[in-house]
């Protein structure tokens, strides 16, 4: 299991590398612009946040805090933990077989949900419409 990012700027490179590609910033970064007014030097718009779990399991539903992935897993973090503004995120996961399923996600699409909904297919949806679009999936 694996969450990723990447801004516009880093393109559709950086899309395959967030979702299945090696821990850590994209190789396709763009260096940080320095700012003066910027006490990081723009460093924080311009690095990955997200985390690795490799051989990451469950059986059934897990629910986590999405920087927080349970400590069985021993996923292994980078950047900063939390979500960026204008980066899309990637949440990579693999199912029974040969399953495998990606969510892309901004900040701003997590910010939009209300309670009872999720996000998932590129839009918000409730539960039971998420529960029927996977029914035949999971």
């Amino acid at each position: 299991m694996r969450l990723g990012s990447w801004t516009p700027e880093e393109g559709e490179a950086a899309i395959e590398e967030a979702s299945l590609g090696s821990v850590g910033s994209s190789s396709a970064s763009q260096p940080a612009q320095a700012d003066t007014d910027d006490p990081d030097g723009g460093q924080a718009d311009q690095e990955d946040s997200g985390w690795e779990a490799r051989g990451a399991t469950n059986h059934g539903g897990v629910v986590f805090p999405l920087f927080s992935p349970p400590t069985e897993w021993r996923a292994e973090t980078y950047g900063r933990q939390a979500l960026l503004p204008g980066r899309t995120y990637a949440l990579a996961f693999r199912g029974s077989g040969s399953y495998m399923a990606h969510v892309y996600f901004t900040a701003d699409d997590l910010a939009s949900l209300r309670p009872g909904q999720v996000w998932a297919d590129d839009r918000s949806m409730s539960t039971k419409d998420f529960d029927e679009l996977v029914e035949d999936k999971c």
